[in-house]
């Protein structure tokens, strides 16, 4: 991985990323395995206002095995915009963003091919950057090939504690659909989710810099995932998952993170239940 380097003052902040995804699936009648990658570029004026670009390439692979099954490709483009307010009698930091994406992939027209989604939410964080609050809407238009439009309404509420070296988040999931034949029978669906991180002092043991714990409960389907711009539209109904997340500050200017997830779905259609196994590795350069 390589990454060019970026000129900046001190009044622009500039991230630059890069992802790495491969998993399989267990037990399922149809796919096999798949892998990713993406790059992501982030830039911030004084915490006034920042932007983001990020793209992403998606392979799934089908079963051999299986008559008629095929593989899918799909790139992903996506831009991020956040501007801050600072409000002294609500005692923190406002921040409105908006998130835009556009999806293209070789599926069938029946099986609701690329995507345009917008993303408009709220955060609330207090001056001592123990509290958050956020809601955030989900416009996911498939009408490209199929009539589909999924709304996702999801809210969420953070934490911090122990001089804010742990940090507990809770969010909470609604999501709808308006064709529920595209959507594997489901009109509406919930899940919540809860995450646990905590930052390590500089001595830790093998220089670990932090560690997350992420679980979901409940069941959705074409979820969006803004923080770290994955859209689920290519997967079944998605009915649990639990993550570890490791992270590394290597020197000033670089992070290492590296997860393990599972993830567990179901394909109502025809009633196979399966798992999805992954390992993510990123790297960031920071300006």
């Amino acid at each position: 991985m390589l990454v060019t380097s970026v000129n900046a003052d001190e009044r622009w902040y500039i991230d630059a990323t890069l992802n790495g995804m491969a998993g399989s699936y267990s037990d399922s009648s149809l796919k096999d395995n798949f892998y990713s990658g993406s790059a992501w570029l982030n830039v911030d004026y004084i915490d006034i206002y920042s932007f983001a670009i990020a793209y992403n390439h998606l392979n799934i692979n089908a079963k051999d095995a299986v008559p008629g099954a095929f593989g899918v490709t799909q790139d992903t483009v996506a831009g991020r915009l956040q501007y801050y307010f600072y409000n002294d009698t609500f005692g923190g930091k406002i921040t409105a963003q908006l998130v835009a994406y556009e999806i293209s992939n070789d599926l069938l027209p029946a099986q609701a091919g690329g995507a345009q989604i917008i993303s408009p939410k709220l955060v609330y964080t207090n001056y001592a950057k123990d509290l958050s609050l956020d809601f955030e809407y989900v416009w996911s238009d498939y009408s490209d090939n199929s009539d589909l439009i999924v709304e996702q309404f999801a809210s969420s509420i953070g934490f911090g504690f122990n001089k804010n070296s742990d940090w507990v988040e809770l969010k909470a999931y609604l999501i709808q659909s308006d064709n529920k034949i595209l959507t594997q029978g489901e009109e509406s669906l919930s899940a919540a989710a809860i995450k646990w991180k905590h930052w390590f002092s500089p001595s830790t043991f093998l220089g670990l810099d932090n560690l997350s714990i992420d679980v979901l409960a409940g069941e959705r389907i074409f979820a969006v995932d803004n923080e770290t711009f994955t859209v689920y539209n290519l997967e079944d109904v998605q009915q649990g998952s639990v993550l570890l997340g490791l992270g590394w500050r290597v020197g000033e200017d670089f992070d290492v993170t590296a997860i393990a997830g599972l993830e567990k779905y179901k394909n109502k259609i025809i009633e196979n239940e399966y798992d999805r196994k992954y390992l993510y590795i990123s790297l960031t350069r920071h300006w």
